[in-house]
């Protein structure tokens, strides 16, 4: 009877109610391929739907130059973008009609580059990326467990799931995401980069900078790592060392022995200021986070 009264106790209908509202509110055509999201839109007043890949880790969204020059967009002065490898020159354009299902949003003038490599799901051509510029302000929901991405603004709903779930506070970094870890007791900021694909493994994986890795090692003696990876980003590849780490908190969730990627100094991580970077692999098992903008905050269901 003890056991069946905890159990009855336990269940909130009306916080299960919340993350379904979460859940099905503005669910837009959407796919996950290496654990990166990516939604349809529609470009310009009569666009047809293409796909975005959909990147918390992006404070300006990006165009496939191609693509931007045969939409009719108009075309801006350029700027450098700072990429995980290195920097590039970027051209510029504006979306003044971007729509993701039946929400408009605001204005955006992304940049423009050769993008035509980009994938989205079941390989289909991708042409651009979807950052925070556009997403400020609003509930993004990744429903790892259905496959599916809803954006909306925010509501009743969205409050009452951040009353009632698990909540990581995020802030702003110049326009991407950050939140505060503990890895093996030692504090680290770190980044929240949805648009960082990761192979399917059963390791918790995350980047850190030389820096921080540093400051985790503390007075242990440098040991080989455990592997090495191949990556590629904004302005090249990168060859990456990996370490093992202890244990990684982050709010209320925790993980032992993650993985610790440990990123060269190019590209934006030859900057001092730099931090390493979470992706949605780290967040998968818990099955669906709500990304709130507006209130500052990654929110997770309650624990079982």
């Amino acid at each position: 009877m003890l056991s069946l009264a905890l159990s009855l106790l336990a269940a909130d209908p009306a916080c299960d109610a919340a993350f379904e509202s979460l859940r099905t509110a503005n669910v837009v055509e959407s796919g996950f391929s290496a654990h990166v999201g990516f939604v349809r839109a529609r470009i310009g007043s009569d666009g047809d739907p293409v796909w975005l890949l959909l990147d918390t880790g992006a404070n300006r969204s990006a165009l496939d130059a191609g693509f931007a020059a045969r939409a009719g967009l108009p075309v801006l002065e350029g700027s450098r973008v700072e990429g995980s490898a290195g920097v590039i020159e970027a051209g510029g354009t504006r979306v003044e009609h971007l729509r993701l299902g039946e929400l408009a949003l605001p204005t955006i003038e992304p940049t423009t580059s050769d993008l035509s490599g980009l994938q989205g799901p079941g390989g289909e051509a991708a042409v651009g990326i979807l950052g925070s510029d556009a997403l400020a302000g609003l509930v993004v929901t990744l429903d790892f467990a259905h496959g599916r991405i809803a954006v909306a603004r925010p509501s009743e709903a969205s409050a009452r799931a951040a009353g009632c779930g698990r909540t990581i506070a995020v802030r702003d970094d110049n326009g991407i995401l950050r939140l505060d870890a503990v890895i093996d007791g030692e504090a680290l900021p770190l980044r929240y980069d949805s648009g960082a694909g990761l192979f399917e493994d059963p390791h918790v994986w995350i980047n850190l900078t030389g820096d921080q890795w540093a400051q985790v090692r503390g007075e242990r003696p440098e040991t080989p790592p455990i592997a090495t990876l191949g990556g590629s980003g904004t302005g090249g590849s990168v060859s990456l060392p990996v370490h093992l780490g202890g244990r990684l908190e982050i709010g209320p969730l925790a993980w032992d022995e993650p993985r610790l990627i440990v990123q060269p100094a190019q590209g934006y991580f030859a900057r001092p200021d730099a931090v390493g970077f979470v992706g949605n692999a780290l967040f998968w098992s818990q099955g669906v986070v709500a990304i709130d903008y507006a209130g500052g905050r990654l929110v997770f269901p309650p624990a079982d």
